[in-house]
């Protein structure tokens, strides 16, 4: 009896150790002959393709959805190129950032040249030529591009006036003193994908009413009463059609903007402006601009919001720093120097950007917002 249990128990062994090994080697064949995520995603999708579709449209909708996953890096500089040498070090790193486009405005000196950032590899394109590229450099494709786009005139609406082609949706408009991280910048990627006809960055700032005109209050403002009605283009992502609104070269797609404009409440008061308006205003908000030296980043805001009436995102991050001589990001609030060091009359200036604002779009546009989004 004892004799014909035993074998019994030797078949389960061996059964079951030749389903551990089967287990094991299709693994081993995954793991090997696995693929990126997105090339994976690709290639599901690819096999759902419709058979009448030629070679070439399947490869253009892989590439533009493979480009969903990825954005634009827009860098403001100004003679700074101690700073900028840092941050292009830092996120040809990021796996994520399609090209990386460095607004050039100094009319007086040239952009340095691909060996100045001491990458190997790199090579620099720019709207004017290509002679910024090193002889002894190597084109690396896991860097990304690096384009100076140089203007001819010395405004700071050249941050939203692109010159450059833009591959990607979403846009990072950054400065050239804050470093982000990799995954920081990816996660905030995501959240942008939820709602990609608004601005979702780190930099939150409320506006006020009082005496008769609005003012811009400043950040402790939100953090003491946790609302917020704006983002600050220091570092904000967004889309790219709202850069070429903004500079007059693309008409709103009105159509695509109220698919994802909730009805207002009757205490709103909503202005649907038609193109010729729109046009017709940022020319206006230009010459506000370039008059004061200040406030393209609130004009953008209120750009966005008059044309979506929906609310900025705020997301809290960890890791954001400033580099140079300016010190640490701590929390979100930045300790400005230069132009912001006067604090009276940096938000009496920013307050009467507000109010003159309000003035030209003929409404106050800006949503507030208690919402936040924790990494």
């Amino acid at each position: 009896r004892l004799q014909k249990i035993i074998p019994f128990h030797y078949c389960k062994i061996i059964l079951i150790g030749f389903l551990l090994l089967c287990l094991s080697f299709a693994g081993v064949v995954e793991w090997f002959f696995r693929l990126p995520d997105d090339e994976n995603i690709a290639l599901f999708e690819a096999r759902n393709f419709p058979s009448s579709l030629s070679l070439e449209e399947r490869n253009a909708y892989l590439l533009a959805e493979q480009l969903k996953r990825k954005y634009t890096v827009r860098i403001n500089t100004f003679r700074r190129n101690d700073l900028l040498k840092q941050v292009v070090g830092h996120y040809v790193t990021c796996p994520n950032i399609d090209n990386i486009q460095i607004i050039w405005s100094d009319l007086t000196n040239t952009p340095p040249v691909a060996s100045f950032y001491g990458i190997p590899g790199l090579i620099i394109e720019s709207t004017n030529s290509k002679v910024l590229v090193s002889k002894d450099d190597k084109l690396n494709s896991k860097n990304p591009r690096i384009q100076y786009e140089i203007h001819d005139v010395d405004s700071l609406n050249n941050r939203f006036r692109p010159k450059l082609p833009i591959n990607t949706e979403a846009v990072l408009s950054v400065d050239d003193d804050l470093h982000l991280p990799c995954d920081l910048l990816d996660f905030t990627h995501n959240v942008w994908r939820q709602s990609p006809r608004t601005m979702v960055g780190f930099m939150p700032r409320m506006h006020g009413h009082e005496d008769g005109h609005f003012t811009y209050l400043d950040w402790w403002h939100v953090w003491r009463h946790g609302v917020y009605s704006l983002i600050l283009t220091k570092a904000c992502f967004l889309h790219q059609d709202f850069l070429h609104y903004y500079a007059g070269t693309r008409q709103p797609n009105y159509a695509l903007l109220s698919a994802s404009m909730p009805p207002p409440s009757s205490a709103t008061k909503v202005k649907h402006s038609d193109q010729d308006e729109t046009a017709d205003t940022m020319r206006l908000v230009h010459e506000y601009v370039d008059k004061h030296m200040n406030c393209e980043d609130l004009a953008m805001s209120f750009l966005v919001a008059n044309l979506t009436h929906l609310p900025a995102v705020w997301v809290r991050g960890e890791g954001i720093s400033e580099i140079g001589h300016r010190g640490l990001v701590e929390g979100l609030f930045v300790k400005d120097q230069g132009i912001s060091s006067n604090q009276a009359s940096h938000y009496a200036a920013r307050s009467a950007c507000v109010d003159s604002f309000v003035s030209l779009f003929g409404n106050m546009p800006l949503t507030t917002s208690s919402s936040k989004v924790d990494r």
